[in-house]
């Protein structure tokens, strides 16, 4: 979109029951300008120095064959409204979708392939059921209630001895803090950005402690030819086919890991997990869990030979959420648009691990493979010119729209 041209912009909110509506200029507002409601309450019309531009608003304001007032901004390149929305739209729920294809939404024995190239890394029929993975402090919140639960009464101050006694207890009930959720055969575990398998139910990948170039076929073998594999905390999983990079074998888990926005895999929903998506469901799960709007998003480090050039010039992403349940179009981006409405500003990796480090900071990190923290730092880039002009940046930040995924057929 060329500077020289007019835009709109449209932003629901929902929660105050109105829609706000921007329009830049390509010169200042004179007698030819004029912005209308038309009579569908879902179009707007705007009409400056003999030239129309339309944008459909997210939802359907009540001000249907409307003329919006523009005197009090004549002079102005930068025009603003806030609508009344339409009394039929539903009120929000205030729950917003959290997991991207969770376990219902999966077809049972639904095979999963490589987005890519189409090539099966998982059979159909060899997972035999989904089941959702809990939150991540699942054994944190499972001690807590073991061991405060109303009827358990404490008599005496329990000793070293007793509490090393409960711990093994907890860890024997497999939610201890120190518990890990193991893979198992014919089952597919569903997290917030990934799908969990065991490795038997996993054909056509490749394992490797670095690239695609120095991966081998079969796991064991890494560990014959290098001995940091058993102080790797991951290895990266290729397809062997188009050699994308599918996710990460977890030595932890004992599971092959499956980035959502990697594969394919039949679901209720047409539309597949992106990027972005996974991001957003992240960062209202974190925002849920733990109450905080900040997060570094940094990038994972997920094997044993990763360079030291390389994580110098990684780039990690401060986020800060402002609104996790916008909805939008622009002139550049015409269709409705759930999102998330943050600041973010990129910085290096170096300065983002002093920052987690600080006593004081308040911001949680979240891990994305390096190369999915620059797609989402060019996916906020490509929100950030969507805004009005005045509102794309905040003292030392940037404003963007991380795209969320919305259940629709």
């Amino acid at each position: 979109m060329s500077h020289n041209d007019c835009a709109l912009y449209a932003e629901l909110l929902a929660n105050i029951r109105q829609i706000s509506l921007a329009a830049w200029l390509s010169s200042p507002c004179d007698a030819s300008t004029r912005v209308a409601v038309l009579a569908d309450c879902r179009t707007i019309e705007l009409r400056h120095c003999n030239s129309i531009h339309l944008l459909t608003l997210p939802a359907k304001t009540a001000l249907g064959s409307t003329l919006l007032p523009v005197q009090d901004q004549k002079g102005s390149t930068s025009l603003s409204w806030r609508l009344l929305l339409d009394t039929s739209y539903p009120h929000p729920s205030h729950q917003l979708d959290e997991m991207v294809w969770s376990a219902t939404d999966l077809d049972p024995e639904s095979g999963v392939a490589c987005r890519q190239c189409a090539t099966e890394v998982v059979n159909s029929g060899s997972v035999k059921v989904w089941k959702d993975l809990p939150s991540e402090n699942w054994a944190e919140m499972m001690e807590f209630w073991h061991c405060h639960k109303p009827d358990h009464h404490h008599h005496h101050n329990p000793s070293e001895e007793d509490g090393k006694a409960g711990e093994e207890s907890l860890a024997a009930r497999g939610y201890g803090a120190s518990s890990a959720i193991s893979a198992q055969e014919g089952v597919g575990f569903v997290d917030l950005t990934t799908l969990l398998f065991e490795e038997r139910d996993c054909q056509n990948v490749t394992f490797s402690l670095s690239t695609f170039d120095q991966s081998a076929a079969d796991r064991q073998s890494l560990l014959l030819v290098d001995d940091t594999t058993n102080h790797a905390p991951n290895l990266n999983v290729f397809c062997s086919s188009c050699r994308t990079q599918l996710g990460f074998f977890n030595f932890r888990t004992s599971a092959v890991t499956l980035l959502k926005w990697q594969i394919s895999c039949k679901s209720a929903w047409d539309a597949a997990p992106t990027i972005p998506e996974c991001l957003a469901a992240t960062l209202i799960s974190t925002i849920s869990r733990s109450g905080s709007s900040k997060s570094v998003i940094t990038p994972l480090n997920g094997t044993a030979q990763e360079s030291h050039m390389e994580a110098n010039s990684e780039k990690a992403i401060h986020i800060w959420v402002l609104n996790s349940g916008i909805a939008y179009s622009s002139s550049g981006a015409p269709q409705r648009t759930p999102a998330i409405k943050l600041l973010y500003r990129p910085l290096p990796r170096g300065e983002a691990d002093k920052m987690l480090e600080a006593v004081t900071c308040d911001s949680l990190e979240i891990n994305l493979p390096a190369q999915a923290v620059g797609e989402v730092i060019r996916h906020l880039d490509d929100s950030n010119v969507l805004l009005p002009p005045a509102e794309r940046v905040f003292m030392e930040w940037r404003v963007g729209l991380l795209t969320r995924w919305e259940r629709r057929v």
